[in-house]
């Protein structure tokens, strides 16, 4: 070959060089581009599903719970032993309990009572929280009390409250459950 050809052929090869590379840097961008791209979504469904929670594919499951979420039903009957003076029925019971106890029985004989037909109101009082603890006391409870201020139970109670005042004072699970049976 001459000269002539030699140059030209290595200035036809750099354009050529040059070209594959331009190609080579683009493919490479957009590459990093859609592997970045992969990688955030993959994330984000990641996140989403297994840590979050915000997305599920059950959309048969999401609508009926959404049905049965909309009806709601307040419980009235739940007080605070502060409150314990402040119904409205003249006439009503309060039991107070451990509501989560596994050997307490008083919520089940609260909850047989109330779903007869002749039973008067019945208010509960949850003895485990915190906020009603001012009013619980392992001994020495006050079988009469006039208002929330002298008020000292022993759990389990069960309160028969007429008109603003303490008509029957019930201590311990048995006798609550002898009066409830009637």
């Amino acid at each position: 070959m001459s000269k002539k050809q030699i140059i030209k052929n290595i200035k036809k090869n750099s354009k050529e060089n040059s070209n594959v590379e331009e190609k080579d840097g683009f493919y490479k961008f957009v590459t990093t581009i859609t592997a970045i791209l992969l990688t955030l979504i993959a994330c984000y469904l990641i996140i989403g599903i297994f840590i979050t929670k915000e997305i599920d594919f059950k959309k048969d499951k999401d609508e009926k719970e959404t049905k049965e979420d909309s009806n709601v039903s307040i419980d009235n009957s739940t007080i605070t032993a502060g409150q314990i003076f402040d119904q409205k029925d003249s006439s009503y019971y309060v039991a107070i309990y451990d509501f989560d106890s596994k050997t307490s029985s008083v919520g089940t004989w609260v909850s047989i009572y109330s779903s007869s037909e002749d039973a008067i109101p019945v208010y509960k009082v949850d003895s485990s929280k915190k906020f009603n603890s001012s009013y619980i006391v392992e001994k020495d409870s006050n079988t009469n009390p006039t208002d929330y201020s002298n008020l000292k139970i022993i759990s389990p109670t069960l309160i028969k409250i007429e008109n603003g005042s303490v008509l029957e004072y019930v201590e311990g699970e048995d006798n609550i459950k002898t009066i409830l049976k009637k």
